[in-house]
């Protein structure tokens, strides 16, 4: 499936409180997620590139203690092994995000 619509995508439940989404090739895996209000991650790391773009709600994204509250058409770019962690507002947050498929 070339064309993706980002809105109309059907989500399927992935951990408690996310709903996505994915799409993987040989070398990168897109995934379009929903995050419920009130939901975050407390940090963590990985060896390599991430990057995405929010397209509805807010969240704050700390990115190497760098912290930044993104919202729709707001995007991030996290390079390899460096620590982040996001926490997400009263409403949900729906966004894209890229990385390496392992």
């Amino acid at each position: 499936m070339p064309f993706l619509d980002f809105y109309q995508l059907p989500l399927q439940d992935f951990r408690p409180g996310i709903k996505s989404v994915a799409y993987s090739g040989a070398q990168l895996l897109l995934a379009v997620m929903t995050l419920e209000a009130g939901l975050e991650d407390s940090g963590h790391s990985h060896p390599f590139d991430q990057c995405g773009w929010v397209l509805e709600g807010h969240f704050r994204l700390t990115i190497g203690g760098e912290s930044q509250l993104l919202g729709p058409g707001q995007g991030y770019f996290i390079p390899a092994d460096t620590a982040h962690s996001w926490a997400v507002s009263d409403k949900p947050v729906r966004l894209v995000d890229v990385a390496k498929n392992s």
